[in-house]
């Protein structure tokens, strides 16, 4: 087999470095897509850029809502406690552009989608849980999932916002308790929904947000 140099491929791959280890990471989502699985689950796709290395996370998807339009307890969940770290009291979609892939072009290109722009680019801490998967095929494969956030100025993760604590505490224990790679329990492809990450809901009461 030939292979010709393409000068704009090899920069491309050392300028996008994959983040692949279970983690903290301090960063800003550069995608908050509005997005509906196969099975008619609809969610929120994120991609994630490590401010310090350039690193970078994508098909990171929380799904909330059931096809039937019944909400996923959990997803709703996660996606409040992302608000509570972002100080965000709603969030709303609207349509926008951000770089999607072309499959006649090969490559990610500027497109109109439905996004949340409130959720994107703001400094935001995420816990990064690399896990196995398993392809349609069986074959065993592992990609990173959103497993928890944290205010990156304070380093406190949701309950502490609301509970109006001043010192973190919560972010080193839940690092300390996420393994390297969670390991996959069946060869059985996950549906949509069940991918999400979980993490415990914040309280959703209005009356004592402190935002």
């Amino acid at each position: 087999m030939r292979y010709a140099l393409n000068p704009q491929e090899a920069r491309a791959v050392e300028a996008s470095p994959r983040i692949t280890e279970t983690g903290a990471y301090t960063g800003v989502f550069t995608k908050a897509l509005a997005v509906t699985a196969k099975s008619g689950a609809a969610g929120i796709e994120f991609e994630f850029k490590d401010s310090a290395t350039d690193a970078s996370a994508d098909f990171l998807t929380v799904y909330t809502h059931k096809a039937d339009g019944s909400a996923i307890r959990r997803g709703n969940g996660f996606i409040s406690a992302l608000m509570t770290c972002l100080k965000l009291r709603e969030i709303t979609d609207e349509t926008g552009t951000v770089e999607l892939w072309d499959d006649t072009q090969k490559k990610k290109v500027p497109q109109q989608a439905s996004i949340y722009p409130a959720l994107m680019n703001r400094p935001i801490g995420v816990l990064l849980q690399a896990e196995e998967y398993f392809t349609g095929s069986g074959e065993p494969r592992q990609r990173m999932t959103l497993a928890g956030f944290y205010e990156a100025s304070t380093r406190l993760m949701a309950t502490e916002i609301l509970d109006k604590k001043a010192t973190p505490q919560q972010l080193d224990k839940f690092i300390a308790s996420m393994p390297a790679v969670r390991k996959a329990k069946s060869p059985a492809p996950q549906t949509g929904y069940q991918q999400a990450q979980q993490t415990g809901a914040p309280d959703t009461s209005m009356d004592d947000i402190p935002f």
